[in-house]
């Protein structure tokens, strides 16, 4: 049965509806009911119920499969992502039930039904909601809502009994606001965006169209007094890496895939060359030499893994280059005999396995840091042979297996291609030999040797989590990774994190993150995107998809914050001679605000608000003599009035024209930008005062 034919069997339901929910029988068995009345809709609901859904499911089945309609779903995907138990929520009326599989199913089939709007073009831009959704997307969404509808009945059930209940409440319009209220105090899970979503669906037109006949209820769920409120200040922030942290998992995997490349012979194929020159200067001692690791050892390992597991004598040869102690009369020697010839050299080899754990670990840290790559990506990257690595016009970029062209740059890049950088080609490099050893292609395996007659499969986002958190372990200690708490996605958002700080100023932690955003740039240039520039902040916008700056949780308001802290922090420290003095007045300043009721927080949310961060006027500190230090108003960006032109205080000579230069470069850059609409007044404020400044100086505006 084809789309469009399915979807004109859903859109007849409200047709039935009416019928359908008066039968004697709706409560119990549908699939029985209708016997002798409303013969038509007798004949609708046997053919509506006995369709298929999925390869391997009807709409009538209390599961719904699609595992088979996606088998190259990435491996975090595959199973219970790709399935919906309708059959849990047992509290919910039968027929209701039925309402909210036809909208799912709905939104399965063509979402634009549900946002027409989105099937347009705006400004040549094509918009986030696509006419098909995948069913994992719609899962969670289906299955928060799902959990909050069946505590609403199951509440009703408590109080007035299933039966009455299934009687009474045939149809999800006959819920009243009231029972979401009691729902709420009772739900276990915390609200969230997915439970919003899916009452968007509830209430949107085509649903009262197709499904409903007439609106459901309107509750504001934000208003309800939720068992488990949602921490609407809890700043994404915490999904990154703290900054130390950052810098020194990248500084030491960057010297462990290094290391081992110089030590099994590859030193001239290494590409971050600065970063192998870095380590032989630092106080870190060679891991390779301590496990006195090199090509020959390396090759004794793979063989000695493989043959154990059951690998022929000429498959292995194949992947290695023996020395002469590995062979007998029957060619290259057995796993047993190949274990006693390594410990007879005095080799631990538990140890050797810590060893190249270590590097896959440090590999597969290093890919996800510096790509963006989500775990559903990283886990189908394949670095057997370097088959991964492409070169597109002389730019090297790690390819996936899957192309999906979703993205906003043309390319695919950041969806089917990620740049790489020096670091992550030896990556790619260190990570091919470590596939030998385990026998599976993938970047994100288990570290067992794969059986001659096993499959190669790659690991879901928990065995990211687990090697990641291995690898801090093992550098940082237990503590430090508990107190962390890693997550898959904490490296993506990690490196969104840093851009934004580059973004406002604050020092990139990372000489990598350098590197990844020049070789962007270099991309780019190519005319590999319609995009004019992408620099630090548009970068990150690409990979958090949570650029708007109007947000209190997104990654870009989390650096604005912090660079705004970094300036007016009245509790911080300060170096240079008018530190004291800075320092005293911001204590007198914050004190004015605290004294009319304002805290310390919602002063560095106001200069935030005012876009102190994103206007970039940092060009110097005003000491002059402030005469009203107890202003009760908010503060404003006092640096716009820096200038001999607007305060007797200000000095600004010709060595300060480039700065006042790139304040208007800046501003004029993020006029236009889509987040930044309400920022327009002051970034255009800024600018003038810049032209006048420079006016002043006899210096051009623009060179």
């Amino acid at each position: 049965m084809n789309i469009e034919t399915q979807l004109n069997i859903l859109k007849n339901f409200a047709e039935h509806h009416h019928n359908l929910i008066n039968s004697p029988s709706v409560g119990n068995n549908l699939e029985q009911c209708l016997q002798k009345k409303y013969i038509e809709s007798n004949i609708y609901i046997n053919q509506f119920m006995e369709r298929s859904i999925s390869k391997i499911s009807k709409f009538s089945d209390s599961t719904w499969d699609f595992n088979s309609d996606y088998p190259n779903a990435a491996r975090n995907v595959q199973g219970a992502k790709l399935r919906i138990n309708f059959s849990k929520y047992n509290d919910i009326p039968r027929f209701i039930l039925t309402e909210i599989k036809v909208i799912f199913e709905l939104a399965l089939l063509n979402n634009t039904i549900f946002w027409p709007q989105y099937n347009k073009k705006t400004s040549g831009k094509k918009k986030y909601a696509k006419g098909v959704l995948k069913a994992n997307t719609l899962i969670p969404i289906f299955e928060n809502g799902l959990t909050f509808i069946n505590e609403i009945f199951k509440q009703l059930n408590l109080e007035f009994g299933f039966e009455y209940v299934q009687t009474k409440f045939k149809t999800l319009t006959a819920l009243s606001p009231a029972y979401y209220h009691k729902a709420a105090k009772n739900y276990e899970r915390i609200k969230n965006t997915e439970l919003d979503r899916f009452f968007e669906y509830l209430r949107n037109p085509s649903s009262i169209k197709y499904v409903f006949n007439k609106p459901i209820a309107y509750v504001d769920l934000n208003n309800l007094c939720w068992k488990n409120p949602p921490n609407t200040h809890k700043i994404q922030k915490k999904q990154v890496l703290p900054d130390n942290i950052f810098e020194y998992l990248s500084k030491m995997a960057s010297f462990i895939v290094v290391d081992f490349l110089n030590a099994i012979g590859d030193k001239s194929k290494i590409s971050d060359i600065n970063s192998l020159e870095r380590f032989e200067a630092s106080k870190y001692s060679s891991w390779a030499n301590n496990e006195r690791v090199n090509h020959e050892i390396l090759n004794a390992y793979i063989a000695m893994r493989l043959r154990t597991k059951g690998y022929s004598s000429s498959c292995v040869l194949g992947l290695i280059k023996p020395s002469d102690w590995m062979i007998n009369k029957n060619g290259l020697a057995g796993g047993l005999t190949l274990r006693k010839a390594l410990k007879s050299r005095k080799y631990e080899l538990n140890k050797l396995r810590e060893y190249f754990n270590l590097v896959a670990y440090s590999c597969l840290y290093l890919v996800g840091q510096y790509t963006g790559m989500r775990p559903s990506e990283l886990a189908e990257i394949k670095v057997k042979d370097c088959s991964c690595l492409v070169q597109d016009d002389g730019v090297w970029l790690i390819e996936s297996t899957i192309k999906k062209h979703q993205q906003e740059i043309n390319t695919g890049l950041f969806d089917d291609r990620w740049v790489a950088i020096p670091i992550v080609r030896d990556t790619i490099l260190a990570a091919s030999y470590i596939a030998k050893i385990k026998s599976s292609p993938y970047l994100v395996s288990n570290m067992h040797t794969v059986h001659p007659t096993g499959s190669e499969k790659s690991m879901s986002s928990n065995g990211i989590s687990y090697q990641i958190n291995a690898l801090i372990s093992q550098l940082l200690g237990e503590y430090i990774a508990n107190q962390i708490s890693f997550n898959s996605y904490m490296l993506r958002h990690t490196l969104t994190y840093q851009l934004f700080r580059a973004e406002v100023g604050l020092p990139l932690i990372s000489f990598q993150l350098k590197h990844f955003v020049a070789e962007i740039g270099k991309f780019v240039s190519k005319g590999a995107t319609t995009s004019v520039t992408l620099g630090y902040g548009e970068i990150g916008e690409i990979l958090s998809k949570d650029g708007n700056r109007n947000s209190k949780n997104s990654l870009r308001h989390a650096a604005e914050l912090e660079a705004i802290k970094n300036v007016f922090n009245h509790n911080g420290t300060f170096y240079g001679g008018k530190a004291n003095e800075h320092k005293k007045n911001l204590i007198t300043l914050f004190q004015g605000y605290m004294v009319n009721g304002y805290t310390e927080e919602e002063v560095y949310e106001a200069l935030a608000d005012q876009g102190a961060a994103v206007t970039n006027i940092g060009n110097g500190l005003c000491y002059g003599n402030k005469q009203d230090d107890t202003d009760p108003a908010l503060p404003c960006i006092g640096s716009l009035r820096c200038n001999p032109i607007r305060c007797k205080h200000a000095i600004v000579t010709l060595k300060h024209a480039p700065k006042w230069r790139e304040i208007y470069i800046v501003n004029k850059a993020n006029l236009n930008k889509p987040g930044y609409e309400h920022l327009r007044e002051q970034m255009l404020a800024t600018m003038n005062e810049a032209v006048m400044v420079l006016e002043n100086l006899g210096e051009k505006v623009e060179l």
